[in-house]
Order: C-alpha cells, then sequence, then structure tokens
C-alpha cells in the first residue's frame, strides 16, 4: 500500500516537471527542486528517469523538453485527458460563450462540441487548428506570443479577456492541491486564467488526477471558485473527500477506458 502510494507520488512529481517545461521549455535543477518541494538529487533521478523514455534532454544543471511541442510529456494521460475532453463538451449549451485556456486538455475540448452557436474565446495561438463548433465561432485574444505552447498573455490579452463576460471557463492547470488552489507554473499565463475565471458565470475545471495535490508555482483561482472539477478514475476518494472540503462543489471523475478513439 505504502510502496504503491509511492510510486504514485513520483508518477505525479515527473507529470509536473514535464508539464513545467512543456511551458517553459527549460528549468533548472535548483529551480524545480524549490518549486516542487524536494531535493535536488531527487529532481536530478526525476531528470534521468524522463531522459530515458525521451521526454526530456539533460544539460548542465539544467533540462531541455525534447520535443518543442511537448508531444511525449502528453502521451502518458493520453487516454485520461481525451476522456476529461469529452466529458467537458457534454456541458457546453447552445449559445454559450465560454473561455478555454492554452491547457491541452481544455483545447481539446473543442473538437467535441455539438452545441449550437457556440462562441469560444481562447488565449491560444494555436487557435488556428481548432475547428470551428457548429454555426459558431473562435476568437482568439491576442497578446504576446510565449513559446513553445503559444499562449498568448500580456496588457493586450487582459485587456480583451476583460472586455468579455462568459457563461462558462473551460481551463486546465499545472496543479491543483488544497493549500495553493489551482495553479500555473508562469505568472503570465496564471493572470490570464484569473481573469478568465473573474469573467465567467462558472468554472469547469479539467485535470487528470496527475495534477491532484501539486502545486505548480502561480496561484489563479481558490477552490471554492471551482463549480466542476472533471478529473479520471485515478483520483482516489480520498483525494476527492479533501478537495471537496476545500471548497469545490462538485467533483466528476470519468474512465479513460470510456473514451472515443
Amino acid at each position: 500500500m505504502g510502496s504503491g502510494r509511492s510510486r504514485g507520488f513520483v508518477r505525479q512529481r515527473r507529470e509536473t516537471i514535464a508539464n513545467i517545461l512543456k511551458d517553459e521549455g527549460r528549468a533548472g535543477v535548483s529551480d524545480l527542486a524549490d518549486r516542487l518541494g524536494t531535493s535536488p538529487l531527487t529532481i536530478r533521478r526525476d531528470l534521468d528517469a524522463l531522459e530515458e523514455r525521451g521526454v526530456v534532454v539533460r544539460r548542465y544543471g539544467e533540462a531541455v523538453l525534447a520535443e518543442a511541442d511537448g508531444s511525449e510529456a502528453k502521451e502518458a494521460f493520453a487516454a485520461e485527458r481525451a476522456a476529461i475532453a469529452q466529458a467537458a463538451a457534454k456541458l457546453v449549451s447552445s449559445d454559450e460563450l465560454l473561455f478555454v485556456n492554452t491547457s491541452s486538455t481544455a483545447l481539446d475540448m473543442v473538437p467535441y462540441i455539438r452545441a449550437q452557436g457556440v462562441t469560444v474565446v481562447t488565449n491560444s495561438a494555436n487557435a488556428y487548428k481548432l475547428p470551428i463548433p457548429p454555426n459558431g465561432m473562435v476568437l482568439v485574444t491576442g497578446g504576446e506570443v510565449r513559446r513553445p505552447r503559444g499562449v498568448l498573455s500580456g496588457v493586450f490579452a487582459l485587456a480583451n479577456v476583460g472586455s468579455v463576460s462568459a457563461t462558462t471557463c473551460f481551463v486546465g492547470c499545472a496543479g491543483i492541491s488544497t493549500s495553493a488552489g489551482v495553479t500555473s507554473t508562469t505568472q503570465q499565463e496564471a493572470a490570464v486564467n484569473s481573469l478568465m475565471v473573474e469573467r465567467a458565470d462558472r468554472m469547469i475545471l479539467l485535470a487528470d488526477s496527475s495534477k491532484l495535490g501539486m502545486a505548480a508555482g502561480f496561484s489563479y483561482a481558490t477552490l471554492d471558485q471551482v463549480s466542476i472539477l472533471i478529473t479520471d478514475t485515478g483520483a482516489t476518494d480520498e483525494d476527492v473527500d479533501a478537495l471537496l472540503a476545500a471548497g469545490i462543489h462538485e467533483v466528476r471523475r470519468v474512465d479513460p477506458l470510456a473514451a472515443e478513439v
């Protein structure tokens, strides 16, 4: 029991490292140790394991993402994220105006939207790849482009998000915990996410179970702002009970095996 939980923590920590590198492209060993509350030696072991999987490339004192688009990092929880995205799309009603942040899971929801006349507002520079919802549209906030994920942030993005009143925001995160709330790896992205939450009537958080119990540096929402958390069946009853007790209104767990292929 103890060894299984320990392996789960290791897997979550390594997934968080992969997400940080996906967001920022590179990170130092000491910085990762400080952010994840562990030792540099532990981080080096994690990076060795991730390098063996082809996720990262080690350099002196730091690691960089092996693939600029983060495809290796996303692969580990691909089925979980697909199931979460599909479940989220079913919560969209006709003629809604949605915020969707740059989370891969949130963006993956858009192709599954079947409701009519939906408008999607996103701060992703990769929005041109998204299909348009039936009789709807996709609007891009504009802003400063942050590679490698094409995150749009800064004054221009914030001004445009601040001019919109959305019915629902569908957002992902780098981590969610009872101590830090909902977090992102960069301050610029957290600022846009926070404003999306503020300007929407409800917040639906999409986070696979590897994100639970993790804090990624910059908080952008408190747990009591989360109307619904959609996660996967890797989340334990203890995880769910703790999140509900901390303020999340509803938690839904979806089975990755039920995801459409």
